[in-house]
Formats: C-alpha cells, sequence, structure tokens
C-alpha cells in the first residue's frame, strides 16, 4: 500500500468536558477522533496517524504518544464558546504538514471531525486543494442552528455569513459522513459532487459477548423477577432524562437504572423529591464494565432532544437489548422502527410509557445480529478504503 499520513482533528477543546475524575488527556485518548485512530492503527498499522486538537487549558503546544499515535494539543486564539475553538498554531502546522507530504511525496488526508464550525470551514477554505475527509457530529448548518437556538436569533447576520460560507466551502471537502437523513440532504444541494454515506463510530468485539440474565443480575445485585429499563450515557437535559423521570410515575412496575455522568446528582434529587422508588442511578462504569448491566437489563432506552448517532445505543443493540430511542439525528438509521427497537417523538413522556409497556413484551428479536454492521473493523474498512481511492 502507498504511504499515507492522516491528520484526525477534533472540532472543539475536550476542557468543556472536565468534570469528575477524568483529566483532559484521558478526554482526549476517549473521544471519537482517538477512537477511531486507535482502530485504524489495529487493523492498518502501516498508516501513519496523528490527532490533533485546540485546547483552552494548553498555553503552548504539548504532545504525547499512546498506541503509535502521536497527539498534538494547540492553544487555542479564539474560543468564544463550545465548538468555535480556533488556533491559528494548529492551521500553521498544518501548513508545514503539506508541504512535507509534497516534497516525501506520499498521500496527505485531513480527517475533519466535524465541520459545521470555524475550524472545519477555514480549513475547506485554506486547503481547498487537499484530500479531506468531514465526519459529522451531529452539528446544523447555520441557518438550521439559529432556527434550533431561539436565543441566537439576535446573531442572525453572522448565521447568514456563516450559511455563504458553508455553500461556498463545503464543496472543497471530499468525502462526508454525515449522521442524519436531513444531513444527506443538505450536504447534497451544497456539495453535490462530494461522496456522502451515513457512517457512525465502532463498537468494540467485546460488547458482543453478552452474559446470562440470571447471571449478569446476581452480578450486579438486581432482582430477577422484575422488568429492568437501562439508561446508559451522559446525564443532563439533552438526554431527556426529565421525560424519562415523568414516565416512571407511569412505570412504577418496572425499575429504570441510570449510569451515567453530568447532571445525575441533580436527577437523584429530583427523583427523590418525587418518590420514584422505581428509579435508581448508578454512576459511571467504562469498557467491559458496562457488559452486566447490558445483560442484565430487559431493553434499553435514550430519549434524547439531540443526538448525533449513539454508541450506547449500538452496545446495547450488540447485547441483543431492544431500544427505544428519539427520532433525532441518526437515531432512525440505527435503530430501524419496529425492528431493533420503537422510535418515538422527541419531549414526549407519554410516548415513553407506550413504547416501553410495548417493548417489555417483545420476545426472539435479533437485535444482535443487526449491531454486527457497527463493528469496529467494518468502520475501519470502509474508512481506509476512502483513504486509497481520494
Amino acid at each position: 500500500m502507498e504511504r499515507i499520513k492522516v491528520i484526525q482533528i477534533a472540532h472543539a477543546s475536550h476542557a468543556v468536558w472536565l468534570i469528575g475524575q477524568k483529566t483532559l488527556k484521558e478526554f482526549i485518548q476517549d473521544d471519537w477522533f482517538s477512537r477511531t485512530s486507535k482502530q485504524i492503527k489495529k487493523y492498518y498499522p502501516e498508516i501513519e496517524i496523528e490527532c490533533w486538537s485546540p485546547e483552552k487549558p494548553c498555553k503552548e503546544q504539548q504532545e504525547f504518544t499512546d498506541a503509535g499515535i502521536k497527539y498534538r494539543q494547540f492553544p487555542t486564539t479564539f474560543s468564544p464558546m463550545y465548538g468555535l475553538d480556533f488556533s491559528i498554531q494548529m492551521l500553521k502546522e498544518l501548513k508545514k504538514e503539506v508541504k512535507k507530504s509534497e516534497e516525501e511525496g506520499y498521500k496527505f488526508i485531513i480527517h475533519l471531525h466535524e465541520y459545521h464550525n470555524l475550524h472545519g470551514l477555514l480549513i475547506a477554505t485554506l486547503f481547498k486543494n487537499q484530500k479531506i475527509i468531514a465526519q459529522h457530529h451531529g452539528g446544523s448548518w447555520p441557518l438550521k442552528h439559529v432556527r434550533e437556538v431561539k436565543r441566537y436569533k439576535f446573531a442572525f447576520p453572522a448565521f447568514l455569513v456563516g450559511q455563504f460560507w458553508e455553500n461556498k466551502v463545503l464543496k472543497n471537502i471530499n468525502i462526508f459522513y454525515p449522521l442524519s437523513s436531513q444531513e444527506m440532504e443538505y450536504l447534497r444541494k451544497v456539495a453535490p459532487e462530494s461522496e456522502a454515506r451515513f457512517q457512525p463510530m465502532g463498537i468494540e468485539d467485546f460488547l458482543f459477548k453478552s452474559v446470562k440474565k440470571e447471571e449478569a443480575r446476581k452480578k450486579v445485585g438486581w432482582p430477577l423477577n422484575r422488568k429492568i429499563l437501562l439508561f446508559l450515557g451522559r446525564v443532563n437535559v439533552v438526554k431527556g432524562i426529565t421525560y424519562l423521570l415523568d414516565a416512571a410515575e407511569e412505570l412504577k412496575d418496572i425499575e429504570i437504572k441510570i449510569i451515567g455522568w453530568g447532571d445525575e446528582k441533580k436527577y437523584a434529587e429530583e427523583a427523590r423529591e418525587r418518590g420514584l422508588k422505581n428509579v435508581e442511578f448508578l454512576g459511571s462504569f467504562f469498557g467491559e464494565a458496562k457488559v452486566p448491566y447490558f445483560s442484565a437489563s430487559d431493553a434499553f432506552i435514550l430519549p434524547s432532544t439531540k443526538e448525533g448517532a449513539s454508541v450506547t445505543v449500538m452496545e446495547a443493540m450488540a447485547q441483543n437489548l431492544p431500544i427505544v430511542t428519539t427520532d433525532v439525528a441518526g437515531m432512525p438509521l440505527i435503530v430501524r422502527n419496529g425492528k431493533e427497537g420503537i422510535v418515538i417523538r422527541q419531549k414526549n413522556s407519554k410516548d415513553i410509557v407506550k413504547a416501553v409497556r410495548k417493548i417489555m413484551k417483545w420476545k426472539n428479536k435479533n437485535v444482535k445480529q443487526y449491531a454486527e454492521r457497527y463493528k469496529w473493523e467494518k468502520i475501519v474498512k470502509n474508512t481506509v478504503e476512502d483513504y486509497k481511492k481520494i
């Protein structure tokens, strides 16, 4: 295979997530661009990969190496809000990488993670003659975003300029990985010559190795004679936790287990005040520690009001759990309504109740088989084929 070097670029500083025990380095290593890079190195070690990110806490450039991948963090030049992090130093270093690839004669690829942002648009503008692949992370194009977030209406002229900019430069990106049908349609209009296909993050092989339900429940200390609904993910308003608690009032015969980090203390207190004895907050579990909780559950729920393409939903499917989720972004593409789960309207606790009641009666649904398409090996194979052809 020809020599290929890929720079995967995160769209924003990870410092916004510095909650709890994890360090900035750990958040960087656990991010989408890092997971993708590690899996590519696992199956295609000959490909050179670096992961770059603008980081607000960094006063000067920093770097470390992990699993054969160099991670470089650049100080932000401009960072008024999440997603608008901008680093002049990063752009200068990117220019040096382009020049080096031209001098040494190898294929150089910029792999952006999100493009509805300042860095994405600048790179698509300044490096329009380079090979660029862009992974969607659930962001919205400017005019859609200003319609969705009412408080930004005062800045409508700025969003209009952003839309004009996108219309001009997104066509410079060779391949997109959008996370929703709506995003796919948008890209067909603004970048008709570019390739676009749905591609989420992948899931690890170990998640397909489930434990027998009875054994798993004994391990985690859950009752054998109760129906159990699991939520696993960030615990915040965007994930629809309030609507899940509303539904819990009518689902008293079903135990709802919530695993995750974020605003769990606030919501746990709310559940106590509402007398919801069937709701339990269990804290956070990562990696293989999640498996017994998946295996011990009867169904999985993610009632998000905004989402990209949830990895935890794919992980639950790998454990053969039927899913209840909302009709946001890429979720109807991951979960086919009536097959792998039930897709409901967002912000609707009554729909949650109806769907949970219905899904708890499901039998012999082979959700696990459908989840095979989301294994990392397949995601990586498709990605590397794109690296080779552009």
